[in-house]
């Protein structure tokens, strides 16, 4: 019965373990290609940025550079994925022509 216990106690402290040292996913940041950037049809440059959200918290998190409008200038910021506003540009470029 004692080695059956041991065994237990054994098995939930491993078990206890492995779920505490599992690393977290880290989030990585792709900039923006043509292959993976749409830009929008519409677009509104005086909306403030907004980063969206993560499509699926069940993957690793990754976000891409985007650009928005902010007062004469055009800044990066990193995109989630979903959602977000029209403030929302693949290149410095496109931002610049747009809103300028």
């Amino acid at each position: 019965m004692a080695k059956m216990t041991f065994f237990v106690i054994c098995l939930v402290f491993s078990v206890t373990l492995l779920l505490f040292c599992v690393p977290t996913p880290v989030q990585s940041i792709a900039p923006a290609s043509s292959s993976n950037c749409k830009e929008l049809n519409q677009f509104n440059c005086y909306s403030a940025k907004n980063e969206g959200y993560f499509c699926n918290s069940r993957e690793p998190t990754h976000t891409e550079t985007r650009w928005y409008y902010d007062k004469g200038t055009c800044r990066k910021f990193n995109y989630k994925g979903c959602n977000g506003n029209r403030n929302r540009f693949c290149s410095k470029e496109t931002c610049m022509k747009r809103c300028y």
